[in-house]
């Protein structure tokens, strides 16, 4: 029984960060974006760097994502609610109007990365590799490495290994934001092309994203939109733990 549990869950997480069918295109304003490569005319290194060391300070925090996959509409592909506490723990846990709905994804104190069904799927549990391809998420982000010090981590590397950064001078009004917000664009030579990589919308009140946008081959892959989030509250270990 336990082994036959195993593989259902095995099969199960496959299908956990998958690209779900069926999804309808999501009526997001992107039209002011077009715009953007003439507004991001401040060096962006500084600012990275800046991102990457206030949200190494974040004791915790949480937040809810929703993963947007670009085909080339924006389709909703998947959403969570995102739990971290320095240095190192994490906790997510699955909206979804199937079966996965509730499904938590923790890394426990002792480095562990540990899965338990919701309740449609209690009865399953087990532990996965830090490098699982059952972590992936549709953009090819393991969650395990979403935390923001992670992320920019990840922007600081790739500015290090030869892409450019621009920002927008100061905080700028798009429809889709309730508030201004600083935009912090990438890109890397190709050729003899400039293409966007990442496309990241911060909030100047909080210095942590409200979108990022991955780019490949010039052209919008994915969306990432971050809301509701929440500093310095004080989570428990044991809400990282199963």
């Amino acid at each position: 029984m336990q082994f036959f549990s195993h593989v259902i869950l095995a099969a199960f997480v496959l299908l956990l960060f998958s690209i779900a069918s069926g999804n309808c295109a999501v009526p997001l304003d992107l039209t002011s974006d077009d715009k953007l490569t003439q507004r991001v005319t401040s060096d962006g290194k500084k600012l990275a760097d800046q991102l990457y060391k206030s949200s190494s300070d974040l004791k915790d925090y949480k937040f809810e994502s929703v993963l947007y996959m670009c085909r080339p509409m924006p389709e909703e592909s998947g959403a969570a609610t995102y739990f971290f506490k320095r240095p190192n723990l994490l906790r997510l846990q699955i909206k979804s109007k199937g079966v996965k709905n509730g499904t938590i994804v923790v890394r426990q104190a002792d480095g562990r990365i540990r899965i338990a069904g919701g309740p449609k799927l209690r009865f399953l549990r087990m532990s996965l590799d830090p490098d699982s391809r059952m972590l992936q998420a549709p953009n090819g982000y393991n969650v395990m490495k979403s935390d923001f010090a992670t992320l920019f981590s990840i922007v600081n590397a790739e500015l290090a290994a030869g892409s450019k950064a621009a920002a927008t001078a100061a905080p700028i009004s798009l429809e889709r934001f309730k508030q201004n917000v600083i935009v912090l664009q990438l890109t890397k030579t190709d050729g003899a092309s400039e293409q966007i990589t990442d496309r990241i919308f911060i909030d100047p009140q909080t210095a942590t994203p409200l979108e990022w946008d991955n780019f490949r081959d010039g052209s919008r892959y994915s969306i990432t939109m971050f809301e509701n989030f929440n500093a310095n509250l004080g989570l428990q270990d044991d809400q990282f733990k199963l």
